[in-house]
């Protein structure tokens, strides 16, 4: 089954949990649950849509405080961001006026990113195969 943006976004942030992320995170993550994953969730995501073929690009900005945040953009200029509510819910906005193309930090999905992918992938095999569900 192929999923758009819309479905995987949501399995993407079911998924995330403190394990996952760096240490320097922790403990911002704790009142902001999305804070911290924003490169593995967007690194995730772009390998979920087919990667290079998908036609969504990385992108990465820094926010008023310095910190680097990380989301998708296709030529349209859409942007899909796994985690911009670590942003919203506390009435801040991305960086996606300052943010530029770049590639990810690897050439393939990190270690954070296919654990990632992994427990997405089972939740959607789980759905899948879910009575009523054919």
């Amino acid at each position: 089954m192929t999923r758009s943006a819309s479905e995987w976004i949501p399995l993407i942030q079911e998924v995330l949990s403190p394990d996952l992320l760096k240490s320097a995170y922790v403990i911002i993550n704790k009142g902001n649950p999305m804070y911290g994953h924003c490169y593995a969730a967007t690194e995730a995501l772009y390998y979920l849509l087919g990667g290079k073929e998908s036609g969504w690009q990385p992108c990465r900005g820094k926010d008023a405080e310095g910190v680097t945040h990380w989301w998708l953009r296709n030529a349209d200029g859409q942007i899909l961001d796994p985690t911009v509510e670590q942003y919203t819910t506390v009435g801040k906005k991305p960086p996606y006026a300052s943010g530029r193309n770049g590639p990810f930090l690897t050439q393939q999905p990190s270690k954070r990113a296919n654990e990632i992918i992994a427990r997405v992938k089972r939740i959607n095999e789980q759905n899948r195969i879910r009575p009523g569900n054919t």
